[in-house]
């Protein structure tokens, strides 16, 4: 039996910016980091 192809939907979940929280500081650091690096410290790209 062959079956029916359905095309993707598009789900709108917020703006990107509040999603990933972006340019804003914060407490959680990713593993290239140890918990407690000043925010001077911490490159952005």
């Amino acid at each position: 039996m062959k079956k029916i192809y359905q095309k993707p939907e598009l789900k709108l979940h917020g703006s990107l910016e509040k999603m990933t929280q972006g340019a804003s500081t914060g407490t959680v650091l990713d593993r290239a980091f140890d918990t407690g690096t000043p925010i001077s410290h911490l490159t952005f790209s």
